[in-house]
């Protein structure tokens, strides 16, 4: 896409078991044609169900060619997660709690103390908060740190943030 399209600013987004391909697609290409990275204005990862070591170890590494920081919203409350989880016997990168996702180039959004729904996985999309924090990251480019409805959180773990209640 990134080939084959004159957009100056790219917005990537993709949701749970998309976030494989997304990841995977993007690290390759920003490996084979690093110049198209400039191009990519923001990657979002909503509930990404990938093996949170490979995430770390493999993807991270390569997707650093992106410009900004990767945005990732995790949670607690996420029921598909959990059962992935238990499938594949891994954690996974849109779980929060002990196994957040908090590294360099990567602004980590928790978003487990809003309700998340049913099964607390769609809650990217159904919920006000998290529908106004990617608004304002997307058009009005702004980071966490400068976003009304975050606050930070710093642990042992780094900084990330979570929705004001």
């Amino acid at each position: 896409m990134l080939q084959q399209s004159d957009a100056e600013h790219v917005y990537l987004i993709a949701h749970s078991m998309g976030n494989r391909a997304l990841a995977q697609a993007t690290a390759s290409v920003m490996a084979a044609r690093p110049e198209l990275a400039k191009r990519v204005r923001e990657v979002i990862l909503a509930a990404p169900d990938i093996d949170a070591d490979v995430f770390r170890q493999q993807l991270l590494p390569a997707l650093s060619a992106v410009p900004n920081p990767l945005t990732l919203y995790a949670s607690s409350d996420d029921s598909a997660l959990r059962a992935s989880k238990a499938v594949h016997g891994y954690a996974r990168a849109g779980e929060s709690g002990a196994g957040l996702v908090v590294a360099k180039g990567v602004e980590t959004i928790d978003a487990s103390n809003m309700d998340t729904g049913f099964i607390g996985h769609t809650y990217f999309a159904e919920q006000r908060s998290a529908l106004s924090d990617m608004y304002y990251l997307i058009q009005k480019h702004t980071r966490a740190a400068e976003r009304f409805g975050l606050q930070a959180v710093d642990s042992a773990m780094g900084r990330h943030w979570t929705f004001r209640v």
